[in-house]
């Protein structure tokens, strides 16, 4: 990114650690180049884990370099504080954590010359030069730093107090699992697997018939299923074999009518720009990636000036952004994208073309735009390098294109005063699903493991009649039909299926919708737990830290998860409504309405009642299966291998493999 800046303005050479001339430097941070210092740093004595040590407040917050990247901090610091570098230049990422990151090496370097701010969502050239030519002064963005500066602080009050108090509390039951981490989002994120793997195993399955049957019409047969409506309630099921089965028997070969037949247009809009989320959700479909690899991926095509800035919480565009999309298309045109090809034609014909306003909103962008593809043709792409540019490319493109058009038709059949239903639907136009077909889930991914709660039929989920494309005959109301065959089918209500990535990402970012605080709703309207930038990264420290383990194309809680949310007494860790809190006052933050010093003031009694809860809670019983060999109480204990745990006797020292419910 460094040399792409340095390129834009005119920088030649391709320097390790920085790049001068024309009266400029261009360096870089590698990450984060600053760590805030553990409790040790601050005092020895706050080395140990005691409930006299805690609460911890250091006052002061005090950082260094850290080391694995301490050189390249060296050689910034340096830069910052050269005699003839009169000014200096913010161009970290567009947003909080950019900000954070330059604020942090600023402070620490001891530097307190003058700041501009660099502002921009694309790499390519133009847009270098365009933002570098409309600088603000880094005081123009004072609240976004004490926000950044804030939340990075309460965070680390928070995890390392919450921590180290439910540690302690664990041990004080007897628990060997080590350090139970604790932290504003990744808590409550470990909650929304727990308490849907809780459903699961607590979910008994329930059997249920249903009962088809097949039409003989002039123009072709077709397939209804039985309902009735009864006190403003649609039902579609019996409770026994026996009721399905006697209903067939009574309208075995008794003749049918068309009672009624309708009609109806749809049309569904093209679907909205992508957001880093939306792009890990979809990727984790279609492809099976990782939110984590998926973002690693984005990244990639960003610093090769392919798309957009990814870490993006906005699916819309701003009227700026509108004037640069016939450049995007043209890029398209000249890329790799042959299948694109025709589209482009079909548009070119039709020229000028704007977007709609459903995608151009300049108050729905906040510190970026959606992901689109830049004016930079795509070339020498490969495997899901290509894949990804193809799902953003193809989404930008079906924009421009009309909606799509569905005829769906609705035959109600009537046989002995009972009523059958079939649906049918067919893509009049396919539109913008042409640029972009939606993903389908092959039959074979529907029926999947029974352990991932999607083998038996459950509501909604039957195939047959319902939404079924095409091949419905032409019918009439009022013509008569014959009952070709009356088929009774078996089904088991489904427990909810557990999470894939792309269903996690999508709860972490719908968190806080429940919650009945309006203001707190509206804070999480567009972030959620965590940002689009940590949600990837959040789940890989779940895993890390053994709360939650990938099986196949799903995360699964495991038992020391499990144990932590359902043993933590502390409601606000487990819930959405912190961070819904946090969010709103720090936007209030960065709007220059509310002060640093009394949101860091509530955090410091929030972290005190915290520890004061967890010291004060009864100690949480660990519940084991008893040992086979002296019949004392067992404690599960991870094993050596990541997210595997173990029943353990203290008295005997007997092990036995924990056993998962199904």
């Amino acid at each position: 990114m460094g040399r792409a800046l340095a390129e834009a303005l005119g920088l030649p050479g391709r320097g390790r650690s920085l790049i001068e001339g024309n009266g400029l430097v261009v360096t870089w941070c590698v990450g984060h180049l600053v760590e805030a210092l553990n409790p040790e740093g601050y005092d020895p004595a706050w080395k140990a884990w005691r409930w006299d040590r805690l609460p911890i407040f250091p006052e002061p917050f005090r950082y260094a370099p850290i080391e694995q990247t301490r050189e390249q901090f060296e050689v910034v610091a340096r830069l910052l504080n050269r005699e003839d570098i009169t000014e200096v230049v913010n161009a970290t990422d567009a947003g909080r954590e950019g900000e954070l990151i330059f604020d942090l090496v600023y402070r620490l370097a001891g530097c307190a010359k003058p700041v501009q701010r660099f502002w921009t969502s694309s790499l390519t050239p133009e847009a270098i030069r365009e933002a570098y030519g409309a600088m603000k002064p880094g005081e123009a963005y004072a609240g976004l730093r004490d926000a950044a500066r804030s939340r990075q602080e309460a965070d680390w009050l928070v995890g390392i107090n919450a921590t180290r108090a439910q540690t302690l509390r664990m041990r004080r039951a007897g628990a060997e699992d080590g350090v139970w981490s604790v932290g504003r989002v990744q808590t409550p994120t470990l909650a929304l697997l727990v308490r849907r793997e809780l459903e699961i195993r607590d979910f008994k399955p329930q059997p249920f018939w249903t009962l088809r049957a097949r039409f003989g019409h002039p123009d072709g047969e077709y397939e209804g299923r039985w309902f009735k409506e009864h006190e403003g309630e649609t039902r579609e099921r019996f409770a026994t074999e026996a009721e399905a089965r006697d209903l067939a028997a009574r309208l075995a070969g008794k003749p049918g009518r068309i009672r009624s037949v309708t009609g109806r247009t749809e049309k569904k809009k093209p679907e909205l720009l992508y957001d880093l989320t939306a792009l890990q959700k979809e990727a984790n479909k279609r492809f099976g990636l990782t939110a984590e690899a998926t973002l690693g991926l984005a990244q990639n095509l960003y610093e090769k000036q392919l798309i957009s800035y990814p870490r993006t919480n906005s699916r819309h565009l701003t009227e700026a952004d509108a004037l640069k999309a016939p450049q995007w298309i043209k890029a398209l045109a000249q890329g790799q994208l042959a299948d694109l090809q025709p589209f482009l034609d079909a548009l070119r014909k039709r020229w000028p073309v704007k977007l709609d306003k459903r995608f151009v909103n300049d108050k729905e962008v906040e510190d970026h735009a959606a992901l689109v593809p830049t004016e930079k043709p795509a070339r020498g792409l490969a495997g899901d390098e290509l894949r990804l540019y193809d799902l953003i490319a193809r989404r930008f493109l079906g924009a421009y294109f009309p909606d799509r058009v569905e005829a769906k038709t609705t035959i109600l059949t009537e046989v002995e005063g009972e009523l059958f239903k079939t649906s049918g639907t067919v893509v009049k136009d396919e539109g913008w699903s042409a640029v972009d077909p939606p993903h389908r889930r092959r039959k074979a991914e529907k029926a999947a493991d029974p352990a991932e709660g999607e083998a038996q039929e459950g509501p909604g989920e039957e195939e047959g009649d319902e939404g079924a494309e095409g091949g419905l005959p032409v019918v009439k109301k009022g013509e008569a039909v014959a009952v070709v065959s009356l088929h009774p089918k078996e089904g088991k209500t489904t427990p909810p299926k557990r999470m894939s990535e792309g269903d996690l990402l999508a709860a972490m970012q719908g968190a806080g919708r429940e919650l009945d605080d309006e203001a707190l709703r509206g804070a999480m309207r567009d972030c959620g737990l965590g940002t689009p930038a940590t949600r990837a990264n959040m789940i890989e420290t779940l895993i890390k830290r053994a709360y939650i383990e990938r099986k196949r194309n799903v995360l699964l809680p495991t038992e020391k998860g499990i144990r932590l949310i359902q043993g933590l007494p502390a409601e606000a860790l487990r819930s959405a409504e912190l961070t819904g809190s946090w969010e709103a006052r720090l936007e209030r933050m960065r709007r220059g309405e509310e002060t640093r010093a009394a949101f860091m003031a509530d955090i410091r009694g929030f972290v005190s009642g915290v520890v004061a809860e967890l010291q004060d809670a009864p100690a949480p019983q660990l519940h084991g299966s008893p040992c086979p060999t002296c019949g004392q109480p067992m404690r599960i204990i991870p094993s050596t291998r990541r997210g595997e745990f173990f029943h353990r006797c203290l008295a005997c020292n007997v092990l036995a493999p924990v056993v998962k419910a199904p």
